[in-house]
């Protein structure tokens, strides 16, 4: 009985090493995405420090939906360009900083948003820079480029204010405000166009001879005249300020704001062109 045994499992052996092999099917290996991007933020004075443990990037592919990705510890306390890492991301990648929970939809698509309220800082720069919302494409070789695309207009106003001016709007012919296009191929460079903004929390006097000098941060391109109007918690006074001006990105364009007795006709608030370089 034995010897039969053995000699079936001995045919089996035989058997088995006489078929040819065939190889299975291959195991389905699922696409992980970018896992790592690499980040620079181009201030417009001084250097970016990243921390680690609060600088958050939302990030928006093909397969994610306001991801945050995080800068990698060895990037911590360093300037220049730190690699962020988080979630494997395909396809077209958008990015924007500082993060949010509620996300940005404007990035979705691209594109930077402009406020229609800006919060009032003391000079130029600190104007851009805290009243920006950073969008930038990712590269092929996944580099995030975060740039700061507006100027500002330096106004000095010169009106006899009985209280402190609390906000300082101006209202142009051409959009000031929307969705600003980071990519260079969209052929409407500004979404959602709006023709105000105003500057808010300012609460500082202003008269003829102390004027309040305001900083209003704009799109870049060519602006014609506009009106200002100044507000107290009581009292409010508008002039008409005339261009044309220039506005360039990340650079400070002068100008004085009077009071007047104008006759005003409406005119200057009829459709213009305006060139967005």
């Amino acid at each position: 009985m034995k010897k039969l045994i053995l000699s079936f499992a001995v045919f089996s052996a035989l058997v088995s090493c006489s078929q040819e092999w065939k190889p299975g099917p291959d195991p389905v290996v699922r696409e992980q995405g970018r896992c790592v991007f690499k980040a620079q933020i181009e201030l417009l004075q001084g250097s970016w420090v990243w921390n680690a443990a609060t600088d958050k990037v939302g990030i928006y592919a093909d397969n994610l939906v306001n991801t945050p990705f995080v800068p990698r510890v060895a990037y911590d306390g360093k300037e220049g360009i730190a690699e962020l890492m988080g979630e494997g991301a395909m396809g077209q990648v958008y990015a924007y900083f500082p993060y949010r929970s509620l996300g940005e939809e404007a990035a979705l698509t691209g594109r930077q948003p402009l406020p229609e309220q800006q919060t009032y800082q003391t000079g130029s720069a600190e104007q851009i820079q805290r009243n920006t919302t950073l969008v930038a494409v990712a590269d092929e070789d996944g580099l995030l480029r975060f740039r700061y695309l507006c100027g500002t207009l330096h106004l000095q106003i010169k009106m006899q204010f009985a209280e402190n001016v609390q906000s300082v709007t101006l209202t142009s012919a051409v959009p000031v405000t929307g969705w600003l296009d980071v990519t260079g191929v969209e052929e409407e460079s500004l979404l959602y166009p709006g023709y105000s903004v105003s500057v808010t929390g300012i609460d500082r006097p202003c008269t003829g001879t102390a004027p309040l000098d305001v900083w209003i941060m704009l799109p870049e391109g060519t602006y014609n005249s506009f009106s200002v109007t100044v507000s107290g918690a009581e009292e409010s006074l508008s002039t008409v300020v005339e261009g044309p001006f220039q506005v360039n990105a990340g650079e400070e364009t002068s100008t004085t704001a009077e009071e007047k007795k104008v006759d005003y006709d409406g005119g200057f608030l009829e459709a213009e062109e305006v060139d967005y370089d």
